[in-house]
């Protein structure tokens, strides 16, 4: 089975297509693992196939990374600018994803529902 971590605030209307997706997804592929998390460092355990859903500003379509490099992280002024960004960098700076496969699947905040669930659900359905 497959486990994809899913970040998102639910308060948060445009910070939640990827709980929203992940919630319309259960059902549909039953060998996909759903788990919610308000963060990644509070992870005990991290698959050796480490999928992340979450949604993303600045991309007009679904991106997905596989590279660190690839992934932005602003200048951190208060624990309030830590974003997933960081909380990746972290991981990988405390060795957490030696040796995993990794990958982010980024949904833009503004895509249609729709659009972004039928991408998602193709994306997750290539490897079962």
């Amino acid at each position: 089975m497959k486990t994809v971590f899913v970040c998102g605030n639910p308060a948060v209307p445009e910070d939640f297509i990827a709980i929203k997706i992940s919630r319309a997804l259960k059902e549909k592929l039953p060998f996909v693992q759903f788990r919610e998390t308000n963060s990644l460092t509070d992870l005990e355990f991290i698959p050796r196939e480490f999928v992340v859903l979450d949604c993303a500003k600045g991309i007009d379509e679904i991106v997905v990374l596989n590279d660190l490099k690839a992934i932005e992280s602003g200048k951190k002024i208060s624990l309030h600018d830590f974003d997933f960004a960081t909380e990746l960098l972290l991981l990988h700076k405390l060795g957490k994803l030696e040796g995993k496969n990794f990958c982010i699947i980024a949904v833009p905040f503004q895509m249609r529902f729709e659009t972004a669930l039928k991408d998602v659900a193709t994306l997750l359905s290539k490897n079962e």
